[in-house]
């Protein structure tokens, strides 16, 4: 099996895939919390540094998750992180029950004039 270099950096990584430094930092916060959460178990400190660590665990992961995509998406080209999934091509028959928003006004014109007409 032979390796391909892309440049000093090192082996080139398959597009989309996240490298172990990477995964360190998003998945970091969560490795804090843990420790938080069992500091205050073991000083009796209370519930609400360990919600708060969990909190910001989360919002940590979200953010350095988008930025190291963002990272990748400019330095190396590759924007496989954002175009994974496929929008549905949804052109059959629309069910006015479940339509809100722009489309509501329509849903409530039809079902005015059923009721006007006895249906």
């Amino acid at each position: 099996m032979t390796r391909t270099f892309s440049d000093a950096r090192g082996p080139a990584d398959p597009p989309g895939r996240p490298t172990p430094g990477e995964r360190a930092t998003v998945l970091g916060g969560f490795v804090l919390a843990v420790l938080a959460t069992a500091w205050s178990a073991a000083t009796g400190a209370g519930l609400e540094p360990v919600v708060a660590a969990w909190l910001a665990a989360g919002v940590w992961a979200a953010l350095s998750s988008l930025a190291l995509a963002l990272r990748r998406g400019v330095r190396d080209r590759d924007r496989s992180a954002f175009g994974r999934c496929t929008l549905p091509d949804d052109t059959g028959t629309i069910d006015w029950s479940t339509r809100t928003g722009e489309y509501a006004y329509m849903r409530i014109a039809e079902e005015n004039e059923r009721l006007m007409r006895g249906d």
